[in-house]
């Protein structure tokens, strides 16, 4: 099999990508995007046969859409001390994660007027993945709980963010 990559020669073994007759792209990147042509030339007593092959492999602009699951519930006082979780959606286009199962995936913080608050696990807040969401959850939230937090995706080149303000009473 003889390839090329956008009418130029090219060779799949020399870059590492080869696998039995055809090439396996591990750590796609946009160098990678072209049309790929494999031609195959069989020799049939005498007779020559021509196939080809062509791939087309596109560079797609990924996407993200974060949304607050219980937005709806969040907007009504919440009781000091009684647990609360503040529920993330996230929805990818286009994106793989590493490890889809990690809390890390998303960033969560308080937002204030002096900057954005990082947050992280602490003996009141735990940060977690549960029923296909991303969780703040506060053990016994206070009044002084009460603000704006943003949950925020910022990976592989996309980002996005979302807000909800609580009320803790």
């Amino acid at each position: 099999i003889t390839w090329t990559k956008d009418n130029e020669p090219w060779n799949p073994k020399s870059e590492g990508k080869e696998k039995m007759n055809g090439f396996t792209i591990r750590k796609f990147d946009a160098n990678d995007a072209g049309m790929y042509v494999g031609s195959i030339y069989i020799d049939m007593n005498g007779e020559i046969s021509k196939c080809e092959v062509e791939v087309e492999i596109e560079l797609l602009e990924g996407s993200v859409t974060l949304s607050i699951d219980n937005e709806e519930k969040l907007m009504s006082p919440q009781k000091a001390g009684k647990p609360l979780a503040i529920k993330c959606d996230l929805d990818l286009v286009n994106v793989k994660l590493k490890d889809p199962k990690s809390p890390d995936n998303v960033n969560w913080y308080k937002v204030t007027d002096d900057g954005d608050e990082l947050l992280d696990d602490t003996d009141n807040i735990s940060i977690v993945r549960a029923k296909g969401t991303y969780q703040l959850v506060f053990q016994a939230p206070t009044p002084e709980d009460s603000g704006t937090y943003r949950c925020e995706f910022d990976q592989q080149g996309v980002d996005a963010f979302t807000d909800v303000t609580i009320e803790v009473a």
